[in-house]
């Protein structure tokens, strides 16, 4: 008897390969950003390099996931923030996590979201709470 080896599907993408990484250093404070868009990646990394001092909380490691299928969704945007954790949601796809704790950030963005938009207004307002 031969047993097939089934995958199951990884339907919430947690396995998903982030080709662009790049580290850099604003004054003393390394970074890392990571991503499955290149477009993002340079975004968030030539952003955060010139708006970390703004006061913003540092941030060590970022890791942004594009979604590659834009639902039609009514894109609202929810706030919560526990403690240390603070969760950014825009319609059903685009989820973005702050760990203050752990100076983490994690986001799973639309493809319908603006590279612009992420990193102008949903991240700063992340940021900022």
């Amino acid at each position: 008897m031969k047993l097939n080896a089934t995958r199951s599907p990884d339907l919430l993408r947690r396995f998903v390969a982030t080709p662009y990484v790049f580290a850099d250093c604003v004054g003393p404070s390394r970074y890392s950003v990571r991503s499955n868009d290149l477009g993002i990646a340079l975004a968030v990394r030539r952003s955060w390099s010139t708006q970390r001092a703004e006061n913003l909380p540092a941030v060590v490691s970022w890791q942004l996931i594009r979604e590659v299928f834009a639902a039609n969704d009514n894109a609202e945007t929810t706030l919560l923030s526990g403690g240390e954790l603070r969760t950014l949601i825009v319609g059903t796809e685009t989820v973005l996590f702050y760990d203050a704790q752990r100076s983490e950030f994690l986001g799973f963005v639309s493809s319908a979201i603006t590279i612009k938009h992420l990193v102008s207004e949903l991240i700063p307002t992340l940021l900022k709470i």
